[in-house]
């Protein structure tokens, strides 16, 4: 982490030196000092970094060096902040916009508070001297400068790692346990191909998988395969390890395919002579660890593998899913942790091998327990079991199991190694993202957005130019997860990754790497740790507590202490006591209080100058102090189900640096104080809610907010908005948006006609941009809704949902939607038919012009249509709904039937049977002979199914009936034609539970269903 900090710091001081505050203060040569020193400083940091582990003196020293890189951060933090004031408006100011600083530079009038630059010119001062005695150190610590890369793998000490992971193609098969179906998935691969392989020579594929889940060892299984070893002519293994050396890699298979040394020295005649010695041979060549980006090298090295013989393949084993895609790899096997019993079966192998059965037999649960701590990883329970082999008794063990060392991953020494390899391949910035996660308990899921505004809050995001530093940390995040240092990938319904766990041993190097910096704390364990070094914590406990208890009051007392915090979570329901004080902790940048129960948020809050990242989510808060606006710098606020909270301060238009204001189930807030408009670097409002009066904000407020992104839901609209408010909403700007929902107020009573028009006026106007996918709108009263809701202009649209839109009487032309996928239509009153003009067609439409209408639509629902007679599935000439997968209709209790002309790609019908008719035999019934899923529900009018109906889906797989309290029987012979059918489920149905029970008369007439389930 150190040498990020210095490098940050350092670019911050050149910023400054361009800074006219710095001669008013006075502090200008000592700044120019300062640059030069760290510069210096910086020079050495990478052979510091590869001597902390074994060099007390020097991990002390870099911990110094850390030290006054913080403080000095802090130190310029201030600066801006103080530069942040006048731009900040003031309480009466309504007329004009704010914008953020972007830089350090700023006019020496904005710096005019006497006593404060006093004081941060005393301490530069200060901080120099120290910095002073830091470099003097590093002569008498010997360390010296690294020339070229950042990672020089002909240092000493990166050969010795290099050398102790060198891998060989040889193996003790008798320690290998639970890879044989992985083993014969790739051997399958490599004797028979695979459709994908056209005439690729060679055919590549890679192994990709976190450091210690048995790569390697994977590959030498499948090398040394009896069947592999009879179907190739020539096997080659190379290590490749972190030097992708083109040359010493050719001279190296050439040297493992001969068994003999290889006496060439340039690449061409190394190449002529592999290309020759491939010639029309089928070969199989693996590249162990493999760590390069570099295309260019692979193309380069892979030039002779072209001579060889169709079937001939190349095994890659990574970490990294970028390498193997980079190499051109037709498959990727990834690799997965191993189960709880053969992670036992490689650990007992070794800790047990000697030892009697009645040995076995007492250490075996203690042993188990220990093995869960290795988390599937093979190479972590090879290696614990090679240290308990030496333990003798049971208390030996015992001592292992309970050792405060599995916090800091030393008892694992083995891993660590080769996991910190993994990290050394980082680049910088994502290092120090990495290395954050540390603060989070083992086994924590972690939300990908929180962490990124996290980070954006440690300043571990630099954007440039029109990038967000959302993008670039979304991309950070995405790139460890491909690193295989994050796993557990959980994805939101449009595939987006959206949490992730870190393993257990990956967490121990997250720590290990962090130092004294981040510390995960249980609460009450927190009396061993100096809280005096933390700098990020997260402090937890499985029950609740308040401020009587015991507990509570050591951990105030512990935290006060904490002086040096940058982040503080508490994750727990502690009720923080109100005469908690924020002022001791002035480096505070991230404060996490959700869950914990206040109700109220001390003033001190205001002195947390450096402040961006508050989250109270989850908590009881009723309002916020006013002095929660002096947070000058604050980027995210998280304010989601605060159920209680009934306001916010009316000062947040000085919070210019706002980007994120989340505000998810507030259900008491009921407006947005004025001035939100000037807060133009928002990024996200989850609830955009108008009203007030003259408190509040308007829709207009949002004209100047066109950075916005991802979700906006705009409450509280009614009919007293106006068109002019609706217009400077310039709602067609927010280009980034992609979910928008209108939300009106719920107002009673009949509205007059001129309300109504306006309210048809108003949503004209909030017109929103082309770019949005998902729109939804609730509770609008007026008479018809906009033309252009229905605009095929739209062309990303995929989402859409009409919800108690009371007085709408008729359906807008969705089918004129060009991308629509899923379309909900709910409480629509007015509406009596749904027919050619939801279809988006025009009547008079001439015959020869061909329309498909709904054309991607896969979902459509209907709901609570309380009037709704007759539907018309009609597009003129051409399709409708050609791609229609499911449908529902539910409590529409006049519609009298179905359409007959249903898609017939349907598979899944849901049908709420609200009248006699609408199954009536009487009728034509729809022909859906690919309905795989059939969910019948019938009050109470349902009595029996049409002859033939049910027969018809030949298809069907499930079968539910729900609340058919009049049904007395099923078509037994229709039901036994339905040879598909896999699961019948009744719920509700008296009747025929006691037919078709399991001790029904007619059970036996339903033999071929394979699961038939009963609820009441």
């Amino acid at each position: 982490m150190v040498d990020w900090l210095v490098s940050t710091v350092g670019e911050k001081l050149k910023t400054v030196l361009q800074d006219e505050v710095a001669l008013l203060v006075g502090v200008n040569s000592e700044i120019e000092e300062l640059s030069s020193t760290f510069t210096l400083i910086q020079a050495v940091l990478e052979d510091a970094e590869s001597r902390r582990v074994k060099d007390k003196a020097v991990t002390i020293w870099l911990e110094k060096v850390k030290d006054v890189a913080y403080d000095l951060d802090d130190i310029v933090d201030e600066w801006t902040t103080e530069a942040l004031r006048p731009q900040a408006p003031d309480e009466g100011d309504v007329s004009c916009f704010s914008f953020p600083v972007t830089c350090f530079l700023f006019p020496v009038t904005c710096f005019n508070n006497v006593k404060l630059r006093h004081e941060i010119g005393s301490r530069i001062k200060e901080v120099r001297g120290r910095l002073d005695s830091i470099e003097k150190e590093k002569s008498r610590l010997g360390l010296i400068v690294y020339s070229g890369e950042r990672e020089r793998v002909d240092s000493e000490v990166r050969r010795g790692e290099i050398r102790d992971r060198e891998t060989s193609s040889l193996l003790d098969q008798r320690f290998i346990v639970g890879r044989e179906d992985e083993k014969k998935k790739v051997v399958d691969l490599l004797l028979r191909g695979s459709s994908r392989e056209v005439n690729e020579v060679p055919f590549v594929i890679s192994i990709v998988g976190m450091g210690g889940l048995g790569k390697t060892t994977l590959a030498q299984l499948i090398y040394n395969d009896e069947n592999v070893k009879g179907h190739f002519d020539m096997r080659m293994w190379v290590c490749v390890s972190e030097d992708f050396d083109v040359k010493r890699i050719t001279k190296s298979i050439i040297e493992s395919a001969t068994g003999n040394g290889c006496e060439l020295s340039d690449l061409a005649p190394l190449q002529d002579r592999l290309h020759d010695m491939l010639q029309a041979k089928r070969f199989l060549l693996v590249l162990d660890d493999v760590w390069s980006h570099d295309s260019e090298k692979w193309d380069k090295l892979r030039l002779p593998f072209q001579a060889g013989a169709h079937g001939s393949r190349i095994i890659v084993t990574t970490r990294l899913e970028d390498v193997a895609l980079r190499m051109g790899g037709t498959h990727m096997h990834k690799l997965d942790v191993l189960s709880d019993d053969d992670c036992w079966l490689v650990f007992s192998r070794r800790a047990l091998e000697h030892r009697s059965a009645e040995e076995r037999s007492d250490l075996e649960e203690i042993g188990r327990k220990i093995v869960n701590r290795c988390g599937g990883v093979p190479l972590a329970a090879k290696t614990i079991g090679s240290v308990m082999c030496s333990r003798k008794t049971r208390r030996q063990w015992e001592l292992v199991l309970r050792s405060e060392v599995w916090k800091s991953g030393d008892v694992l020494g083995g891993i660590l190694p080769a996991l910190l390899l993994s990290y050394h391949d980082l680049p910088l910035a994502l290092k120090q993202c990495f290395t954050y996660f540390s603060i989070f308990p083992k086994d924590w899921m972690i939300e990908k957005g929180m962490i990124v505004k996290l980070w954006e809050a440690q300043g571990f995001i630099c954007s440039e130019g029109s990038e967000d530093m959302e993008e670039i940390g979304g991309l950070y995040f995405d790139d460890l997860l491909r690193r295989s240092l994050l796993q557990d990938a959980e994805y939101d319904d449009d595939g987006n990754i959206c949490k992730c766990k870190m393993h257990d041993l990956v967490h121990d190097l997250a720590l290990s790497v962090a130092g004294s910096d981040c510390s995960p704390v249980p609460i009450g364990k927190q009396a061993s740790l100096n809280f005096n070094n933390i700098r990020h914590s997260f402090f937890a406990t499985d029950v609740a507590v308040n401020e009587d208890d015991e507990v509570a009051y050591m951990l105030a007392l512990k935290l006060m202490k904490a002086h040096k915090l940058r982040t503080l979570f508490i994750g727990s329901r502690i009720f923080m006591m109100p005469r908690m004080s924020f002022r001791q902790w002035r480096c505070l940048r991230a404060l996490n209080l959700s869950n914990t129960g206040i109700k109220k948020l001390s003033p001190t809050v205001g002195h947390l100058k450096h402040l961006r990242f508050l989250d109270l989510s989850r908590t009881n808060i009723e309002e916020l102090p006013e002095e929660v606006c002096n947070c000058l710098h604050l980027q995210t606020l998280r304010l989601n189900h605060c159920g209680e909270l009934k306001k916010l301060p009316g000062g947040m238009k000085k919070m210019i640096n706002l980007r994120h204001l989340e505000l998810e189930l507030c259900l008491n807030l009921k407006y947005l104080p004025q001035g939100i408009g000037r807060l133009t670097s928002l990024r996200t409002v989850s609830e955009f809610i108008v009203g007030g009066g003259n408190k509040g904000c308007k829709c207009g407020e949002l004209k100047h907010l066109n950075h916005l992104q991802g979700s906006l839901r705009i409450t509280g609209m009614g009919k007293n908005r106006s068109r002019d408010e609706a217009r400077e909403a310039e709602l067609n700007k927010k280009q980034h948006l992609h979910t928008l929902s209108f939300r009106y107020k719920v107002e009673g009573g009949e509205l007059l006609d001129e309300e109504k028009k306006r309210m048809e006026d108003v949503l004209e106007f909030l017109q929103p941009h082309t770019n949005l996918k998902e729109f939804q709108i609730c509770y609008y009263r007026g008479s018809k809704l906009p033309k252009w809701i229905e605009d095929p202009v739209f062309s990303n649209l995929v989402r859409m949902s009409l919800s108690a839109c009371w007085e709408c009487i008729q359906l807008p032309g969705f089918g004129k939607l060009p991308s629509l996928k899923y379309l909900s239509i709910s409480y629509m009153n007015e509406v009596r038919k749904v027919g050619v003009e939801f279809s988006g067609v025009d009547n008079n439409v001439g015959s020869g012009i061909c329309v498909v209408s709904f054309p991607k639509l896969q979902t459509l629902i209907f709901f609570g249509m309380q009037n709704w007679e007759e539907w018309e599935l009609r597009g003129g000439v051409g399709e409708v709904m050609p791609s229609l997968l499911q449908l529902e209709v539910k409590w529409c209790p006049k519609l009298k039937e179905l359409p007959t002309n249903l898609p017939p790609l349907l598979q899944k019908l849901t049908l709420e049977i609200s009248n006699e008719g609408m199954l009536s035999s009487g009728g034509t019934l729809p022909v859906l002979p690919n309905l795989k899923h059939l969910i019948i529900y019938g009050r109470s009018q349902l009595k029996s199914f049409p002859c033939g109906w049910l027969g018809q889906f030949k298809a069907l797989k499930t079968l539910e009936i729900h609340r058919c309290r009049k049904l007395e029987s099923l078509p037994d012979e229709e039901l036994q034609q339905l040879t598909m059918l896999q699961e019948l489920k009744i719920n509700e149905c008296r009747l025929l539970k006691e037919r078709y029970g399991d001790e029904g008369k007619d059970r036996h007439k339903i033999p071929h269903i394979p699961k038939i389930t009963f609820c009441r």
